[in-house]
């Protein structure tokens, strides 16, 4: 678990140091280029491109320099991929992969699939999410809600799964058009039933309330 989430992290260090220009110099011949801006004073102004180019431009060739800010695309299927950590009576892992569609900048909805464990037994979450983003903006806060079926992995003690549901509140970050960051916390539950073969039967039902911290990946 401690190396997925250090891979994680590398990840989203090299998204941000690489990702996207930051800058737009836009010169008065009507050529428009992105990219980091190392120099800008009264002898001109120094450009670094993404391929790691230098451009040199005097100041009577620029006619303006901007921020530049990445175009995400609010309307097609996504991909978000997560690790988490859920906290209670007892920690487990999780991981989550959802996959969905965005309607337009603040609606979306997924099919997930995953791997979680509680006390000693593993699952494979199967789910569907649903997903609001408030801001139509590279930076939003979102809620989000899944409802789904943990399906065993193990048949110890014939161990039958059962319904999960969570809330989750959180903000995602575009470093690019089609690459982004997830954090969030909220709130999951799931109601497990184990059937114990050693007492004639006898079922037993496990409630699991949690609280979750999820951060991952974003792909549109």
């Amino acid at each position: 678990m401690k190396n997925l989430l250090g891979s994680v992290l590398i990840c989203f260090i090299t998204i941000n140091v690489y990702g996207q220009p930051n800058s737009i110099v836009k010169l008065k011949n009507g050529s428009e280029i992105k990219g980091e801006i190392l120099k800008n004073d009264e002898s001109g102004v120094q450009l670094k491109t993404r391929d790691g180019s230098v451009w040199i431009f005097s100041k009577e060739e620029v006619a303006s320099t901007e921020k530049s800010f990445p175009t995400v695309s609010r309307k097609g299927f996504y991909n978000r991929s997560t690790v988490g950590v859920m906290g209670g009576d007892s920690f487990s892992p999780s991981l989550q992969i959802v996959n969905g569609y965005s309607f337009n900048s603040h609606w979306e909805t997924g099919i997930g699939i995953g791997f979680e464990q509680f006390y000693w037994n593993k699952y494979i979450p199967i789910f569907i999410e649903g997903k609001y983003s408030l801001l139509n903006k590279t930076t939003s806060p979102f809620v989000s809600m899944i409802a789904g079926y943990q399906m065993p992995l193990s048949n110890f003690n014939s161990n039958k799964g059962g319904f999960t549901g969570g809330i989750q509140l959180g903000i995602t970050h575009y470093f690019s058009n089609h690459i982004g960051i997830s954090t969030s916390a909220g709130y999951r539950f799931a109601q497990l039933k184990v059937m114990n073969m050693w007492w004639d039967d006898f079922a037993t039902i496990q409630q699991i309330n949690r609280f979750e911290i999820r951060v991952g990946l974003v792909f549109r």
